[in-house]
């Protein structure tokens, strides 16, 4: 299979980004783009030995089969780590000096797709460039053949290295102060790959865990990703017991979302200013979050002499970002907490539990008093679909109107006002452009909004 230059960009049924390789099966990912794709990370990183793991999707277990065996033939040793969060995927990559790993999931897109979530050294996910470097090699004819090669291994280490994960993210919290609070948490995996770990983790802090959906069977019993409508059930559920604080999760559990027994469920933008408290003691100075997150972390970590700093969207680019700024905390407002002292270095569902609770057992606090004291969100996430439609003609539009706005074109295009922000660009993983507002109140939002949206559909 060659794939001409045309075939790349993305489409309804494949999407290359920074975010991974995404597709549907089998119209985006097949058997022969599957080889192709493994093929062409090969050739990128030339690895000695890659770490392999996969979400609970019913396609991941063949694709892991068919990129171990495609690995295998060329030489390349290979560690297969099973249904596991992709923080820990890349915590392994880290912590067993391995030259890189693949994750298959397609975190929150429906049960039809699935995705590479490419790795390299130090568990770090492929930039832009390594992204731009492996679609030059796939479109090439002379990528090696597969053949057998009698020097490589496969192991299976299904939960022989998932205590280096635990024990990274333990360092950085107050272990024994968490298991004095004797927490009792419900936990919604979705049945995907944080239905084990997460638990597991849970308990190893002494918390009493109420499992719901952790069950890795293939199926995910609620729409993948953790909205609050998706997680209406889950809310009810856990009222029914008399858990302190719930946690939910996407199927590669790099996301987190928080629930409370009185609230129901909280924005995903609650989530990285909750773990932030965590670590506000830290004598750096500087904090990174992406355009579309909510301006609350800002408004937290100011009276504490932090500075934030924005990155383009997508784990890879704050990541990018935090090591320039040498930032000791950051994340994204879809629930992604990224703690660079943590060897995941990226979106952890682990790292945002762990930090919560240590929050709240050092501060003798629970969730709900908190939430009490925190800035009151008015944000709303949007979304249009961009077939057929110029992307460069949407944005001078909104340049006419918004004349008199700070703008940023770092990632798509951004207008800062002096108390609200509009953020449009295109999905790194669905066919979509994503418009998100946020303002200082209803009307203020409700209106943004509109006159955006009146401008893009005109």
């Amino acid at each position: 299979m060659n794939y001409k230059e045309s075939t790349i960009p993305n489409s309804n049924s494949l999407m290359i980004s920074v975010s991974g390789i995404r597709g549907i099966i089998p119209t985006g990912l097949n058997l022969q783009s599957l080889i192709q794709f493994t093929l062409a990370y090969a050739k990128v990183l030339n690895p000695k030995t890659i770490v392999i793991g996969r979400d609970s999707r019913p396609s991941g277990e063949f694709i892991e089969n068919i990129v171990s065996g495609v690995l295998l033939s060329i030489g390349i040793n290979v560690k297969i780590i099973g249904i596991v969060p992709t923080p820990t995927l890349k915590s392994i990559v880290n912590e067993t000096k391995s030259d890189g790993g693949i994750m298959i999931s397609a975190s929150h897109n429906p049960l039809e797709w699935n995705a590479f979530k490419f790795v390299g050294k130090n568990g770090f996910f492929f930039d832009a460039a390594q992204i731009n470097k492996l679609k030059e090699f796939i479109v090439e004819d002379n990528l090696p053949l597969p053949k057998f090669s009698p020097n490589s291994t496969k192991q299976d280490v299904s939960s022989e290295y998932t205590n280096l994960h635990f024990e990274s993210v333990f360092k950085q919290i107050e272990v024994s102060k968490i298991k004095k609070k004797k927490f009792k948490v419900f936990v919604d995996a979705v049945n995907g790959g944080g239905s084990f770990i997460v638990p597991t983790f849970l308990e190893k802090l002494g918390c009493k865990v109420y499992r719901q959906y952790c069950t890795p069977d293939g199926t995910f019993p609620r729409p993948p990703e953790p909205t609050p409508s998706a997680l209406a059930k889950t809310a009810k559920l856990m009222k029914k017991t008399d858990a302190d604080i719930g946690f939910a999760l996407d199927p590669d559990a790099d996301r987190l979302i928080v629930l409370t027994s009185k609230r129901g469920v909280i924005s995903e933008e609650y989530t990285l200013p909750l773990s932030v408290y965590s670590v506000l003691d830290s004598k750096s100075k500087n904090i990174v979050i992406n355009l579309s997150t909510s301006f609350i972390t800002k408004e937290i970590v100011a009276p504490y002499g932090k500075t934030v700093h924005l990155a383009k969207v997508g784990e890879a680019n704050v990541v990018q970002e935090m090591i320039e700024k040498k930032a000791f905390f950051g994340g994204e407002g879809n629930g992604g907490v990224i703690d660079p002292t943590i060897s995941s270095f990226g979106r952890d569902s682990l790292a945002g539990i762990g930090h919560i609770l240590n929050f709240l057992s050092l501060n003798k606090t629970n969730i709900d008093k908190q939430l009490d004291l925190m800035p009151k969100l008015f944000m709303k996430k949007e979304s249009i679909a961009i077939q057929g439609q110029n992307i460069s003609k949407i944005f001078n539009k909104l340049k006419d109107i918004y004349k008199d706005s700070t703008m940023s074109e770092k990632d798509g295009i951004r207008f800062d006002f002096e108390s609200s922000w509009i953020h449009v660009r295109a999905s790194n993983t669905e066919p979509i452009i994503r418009i998100i507002a946020e303002a200082k109140n209803e009307n203020d939002l409700q209106m943004l909004l509109k006159k955006t949206k009146e401008k893009i559909e005109s």
